[in-house]
């Protein structure tokens, strides 16, 4: 048994200091250094989150935030994080390293204190193999938000570091940096689940199991959604593009929309090397999902989210950047 299901079926507590309350304000306690003061994570929401989906879920206040020094506390925060995500509670998970920032001098070096602290929490096997490649899946077992079935929703871990913004550091990656030491856990399927039930609230005060007596205005609503997922993800390309001193080692939308680059692979945990990957936009894997809830709600086939939404990048040629460049016009309906 890891850590963090050990940590799930212990009792709950609720003073445990080094947790959050899931807002980003810490629980109590003191930091033994003072390289993540409050106004940095602060100035960071306000000004450095350029994720689209990620801002609109903080905003709802649905992103768990903690701190933690090693495995055994990321391990005790995650089986929190899992609790409350069962519960509808959050759908994000962000925990800060607090370590002492002077040990390390480049990415490469953060990535192996996020690893260790994995491999501590018991989600990894070995730190060297993680770093390099390997995905982070976590499944958590919830209601969907759109069928309302029992269904397992997979949360994928990445790594971000403070160095990845620096554009001489050879791990140089504006999109998986931030002014800390970190690592973000999300589901881009359960995360659009989520906005697709908060459109059918928002639309018929009910959920959109609650209307399958209407097909055209369920499947409307789930084209109105991936239409908005969309657009959310191209404004989030947008804004990362436009950070990158580097062109190479930003994030492109391709012409036709359907397809975004990055100079690593979405979702893994980490890599040593850069290459860029070619990845789904929602206007592919939004619509695969969509399909697969309306044929469960109306016409009783078993739904299984497996990765969409994450289901990883294909490297391509670094030629490739070259014409990648892409539009980030909105989509219509």
């Amino acid at each position: 048994m890891s850590m963090v299901e050990a940590a799930l079926h212990a009792p709950r507590r609720t003073d445990r200091a080094r947790l959050a309350d899931g807002h980003g304000r810490p629980a109590g306690g003191k930091c033994p250094f003072h390289s993540l003061q409050p106004d940095v994570f602060a100035n960071w929401l306000k000004d450095g989150l350029r994720c689209s989906a990620g801002r609109r879920e903080f905003k709802a206040g649905r992103f768990f935030v903690t701190r933690f020094r090693n495995g055994t506390e990321y391990a005790e925060a995650f089986a929190q994080f899992r609790r409350q995500v069962a519960e509808e509670r959050k759908t994000g998970f962000l925990a800060l390293l607090i370590h002492d920032e002077s040990r390390c001098q480049s990415a490469a070096d953060e990535l192996r204190l996020l690893g260790e602290a994995m491999r501590e929490a018991g989600l990894a096997k070995d730190v060297e193999s993680l770093i390099r490649g390997e995905t982070l899946g976590t499944p958590i077992d919830v209601t969907c938000p759109v069928t309302g079935k029992p269904t397992a929703y997979e949360f994928f871990t990445v790594a971000f570091t403070r160095h990845g913004g620096n554009p001489s550091d050879p791990l140089y990656d504006p999109s998986l940096s931030a002014p800390f030491t970190a690592v973000n856990t999300t589901s881009d399927a359960y995360a659009f689940a989520r906005l697709v039930h908060d459109q059918s609230v928002r639309a018929w005060g009910c959920a959109p199991w609650e209307m399958t007596h209407d097909r055209d205005a369920v499947e409307l609503l789930f084209r109105k959604c991936v239409i908005a997922w969309q657009n959310m993800s191209i404004t989030t390309i947008s804004n990362y593009s436009q950070v990158a001193q580097d062109p190479s080692r930003g994030v492109h939308l391709v012409d036709n929309r359907t397809h975004w680059v990055a100079a690593h692979n979405d979702p893994v945990f980490a890599e040593l090397e850069k290459c860029p990957h070619v990845h789904e936009m929602p206007i592919i894997y939004a619509q695969r999902l969509t399909a697969k809830w309306s044929a469960n709600l109306f016409d009783g086939k078993p739904y299984v989210p497996s990765r969409d939404g994450q289901s990883g990048g294909i490297p391509m040629l670094e030629s490739a950047f070259e014409f990648e460049g892409g539009s980030h016009e909105l989509h219509q309906l």
